[in-house]
């Protein structure tokens, strides 16, 4: 009608062109499929640019081909990622939208609080005070204090509970770490178990036993050999793609491997800002909680704090949750046994959507690796020098296999 009252349809092609046209314009009931193709082709060319850019640093290699391998790797796990996730993540919510949203969520935790508490660290009060571990958590100490001991422990936790958990080692040597799982899990010492020789012979059987059942756990650990931010990438990708990886754990950050990009930085801080980033822009677009681990600088005798964070402050602000880990010499009551000891406690230093600065005292039981919440908040003996077993003091996390 338009072109008609402008005397145009004639000079458009008249009304059997205008029939013609409207048989070529997509309706209301295709545009799906006209948005998928258009997808489709998108993901199409950013596969053939990609992969184009790889053939030719592929020519330009002359050494190990491994990083350029890596690199490709974690570059196709993310476009199979974006191949996976049909809908297109909302990134503005409406009034109506956050109403209806906030109201449905709150009502599916009146009805099943259980079913929504999130994931749990296993150390009561902390997960109290935390509610469930968010997208990004910190654990930092000071060398040798037990930066490994606290994470191994979580991850342990949720695996018994069949969280898929990715441990990505980058410390300690395989055989080492699982030293440890089995001293936490059977209540053995590490020492008789690394040096096979035990008090008694049900020791070992225990060892052994656990050693079969943690066959059916839940928990997947990489060997402490050199990685990049873009290997940590693509195992994260790989393992949740294969796996449902729910958690991983970086230990620790400050050994992740510098890349090319480190190099034009010359800035190792700024460095293990991106690395960080990275992993947690990773784990929030999976649905992954990460557990990053790093480095405390000490400052004398004073109580550690955010700025002690010695691999980068942006660790501290990136974090959801920031936990330091940290002990006290406490005078012994008990005469019978060494003048001091160490009460450990871990410092809930930061905590998004709740309560903090929040202490919570822990038993930390070094000869079994075993982490306990500490009964009425400090403990009344010193554990090492004193004689007594770990299995004697602690209740051991392997009871819960036969739960």
């Amino acid at each position: 009608d338009q072109l008609k009252n402008n005397s145009m349809l004639d000079d458009v092609g008249g009304v059997g062109w205008i029939s013609l046209v409207e048989d070529y314009v997509p309706t209301s009931t295709v545009i799906s499929h006209h948005c998928n193709k258009v997808r489709s082709l998108s993901l199409q060319r950013k596969f053939i640019k990609d992969m184009s850019g790889y053939v030719d640093k592929a020519y330009q290699i002359t050494e190990d081909p491994s990083p350029l391998l890596e690199e490709v790797y974690g570059s196709v796990f993310n476009m199979i990622n974006l191949v996976d996730n049909k809908s297109v993540d909302k990134d503005v919510y409406t009034p109506k939208d956050m109403a209806e949203r906030g109201f449905m969520d709150a009502k599916n935790r009146f009805q099943d609080p259980d079913a929504h508490s999130g994931l749990k660290t296993g150390i009561p009060t902390l997960d109290e005070h935390i509610k469930s571990l968010k997208d990004l958590n910190v654990i930092a100490a000071s060398t040798g204090v037990g930066k490994t001991g606290l994470s191994l422990n979580i991850a342990l936790n949720l695996a018994l509970k069949k969280v898929p958990v990715l441990y990505i080692n980058l410390e300690m040597n395989i055989d080492q770490m699982l030293c440890r799982v089995l001293a936490n899990l059977s209540g053995v010492t590490v020492d008789e178990i690394e040096i096979g020789k035990y008090e008694d012979d049900s020791s070992f059987a225990n060892v052994a036993s656990i050693a079969k059942k943690l066959e059916q756990s839940t928990l997947y650990m990489t060997h402490n050999k050199p990685k990049n931010i873009s290997k940590v990438i693509s195992l994260i990708n790989k393992y949740q793609s294969k796996y449902g990886i729910e958690v991983v754990i970086i230990d620790y950050i400050g050994h992740i491997e510098s890349d090319k990009l480190s190099y034009k930085e010359n800035n190792r801080r700024i460095s293990l800002g991106r690395y960080n980033q990275a992993i947690k822009n990773t784990c929030t677009k999976l649905g992954v909680k990460a557990i990053v681990v790093a480095q405390l600088n000490r400052d004398g005798d004073k109580d550690p704090d955010l700025v002690n964070v010695g691999e980068c402050w942006q660790l501290a602000q990136d974090a959801d949750i920031f936990m330091i880990l940290h002990y006290e010499m406490i005078k012994n009551a008990d005469p019978s046994g060494p003048t001091q000891f160490e009460q450990y406690y871990i410092k809930l230093a930061k905590n998004r959507n709740g309560v903090s600065p929040r202490t919570i005292h822990i038993n930390y039981n070094k000869t079994t690796q075993t982490i306990t919440e500490a009964d009425h908040g400090l403990r009344k003996g010193s554990i090492e020098g004193s004689g007594f077993k770990g299995t004697q003091t602690f209740t051991s996390a392997g009871s819960l296999f036969d739960g």
